[in-house]
């Protein structure tokens, strides 16, 4: 279990490298998932040079033209088409991996957790470091890169690098966490919509979108504000008559809240009834 981590640190311990000059969100993620996933214990590891030495046999990546590089000829691609950069060449390595280990779940759930998070947030990384920004313009890209200082010297981007490579992880392990949670949220509501029903009162958190594709219409679920919300599964809307039901109290943009929970089952149910109306005609 956890072959390719293992690999990669073993790998690791005979030196970490990656270019030098203007660092990108790419290498900034890569340096940051090595850190995550226990393949390095420290960013101040990683050399940065302007070209990996000959009979090196250590890990680099974003240079070199190894296994985590992309700039050359024959780099590879995802299934889709669209051509991996040095991050997503990791995140394809270690991905399920790092998830299964890091958030104690099967691995069928950290296979689709991780192709979830390629497809929202490595992705786009990669096409950026790519092709550009202009022609695939990505906000975080964008702001990684502008933290540049080329009047720096080499020492004082190397400290500038660690630390944004640092701050980065924390947001990178957040980010993949959410992305574990929605497929788990996916699982759990194909559970829950198993039955026939159409609305559900949940105790618990579930991510609305997680219903997605099943026959839930409408959750109902005490709000931390005290009153019983109606929130729909797109695409479906709440009714403008909502506003002068027994008990609402406000209606906002995915749903409404009620005073009561039975208020609020009530109205949900006619939603419901609206639906089912409009489909027979």
């Amino acid at each position: 279990m956890y072959e390719k981590i293992k690999s990669l640190r073993k790998l690791a311990k005979n030196g970490v490298l990656t270019h030098n000059g203007r660092f990108h969100a790419d290498d900034v993620f890569a340096a940051a998932l090595l850190k995550l996933a226990g393949i390095i214990k420290s960013i101040s590891e990683i050399g940065r040079v302007g070209r990996v030495p000959q009979g090196f046999n250590g890990l680099a990546f974003d240079i070199g033209g190894g296994a985590f590089d992309h700039h050359q000829d024959d780099a590879r691609v995802r299934p889709n088409g669209d051509k991996y950069a040095a991050f997503g060449l990791l995140w394809n390595e270690v991905g399920a991996e790092y998830i299964q280990k890091k958030y104690n779940v099967d691995a069928q759930i950290a296979i689709d957790a991780a192709k979830k998070f390629d497809i929202d947030f490595v992705s786009k990384i990669d096409l950026t470091d790519n092709f550009g920004a202009e022609q695939y313009p990505n906000t975080i890209s964008i702001l990684i890169s502008s933290m540049n200082n080329m009047k720096y010297t080499d020492a004082e981007n190397k400290k500038l690098f660690t630390k944004i490579v640092n701050d980065m992880a924390k947001y990178l392990s957040a980010t993949i966490e959410k992305s574990c949670d929605f497929i788990k949220d996916k699982n759990r509501a194909k559970e829950l919509a198993s039955s026939d029903f159409v609305i559900l009162a949940l105790d618990d958190y579930v991510d609305r979108n997680a219903f997605r594709g099943t026959r839930v219409k409408y959750i109902v679920k005490k709000s931390h504000r005290g009153t019983y919300n109606i929130t729909t599964v797109e695409p479906y809307e709440i009714p403008s008559y909502c506003k002068k039901m027994p008990g609402c109290v406000q209606v906002y943009n995915i749903g409404a809240a009620f005073d009561s929970f039975y208020d609020a089952l009530v109205a949900a149910k006619r939603f419901v009834m609206d639906i089912k109306q409009s489909q027979t005609k």
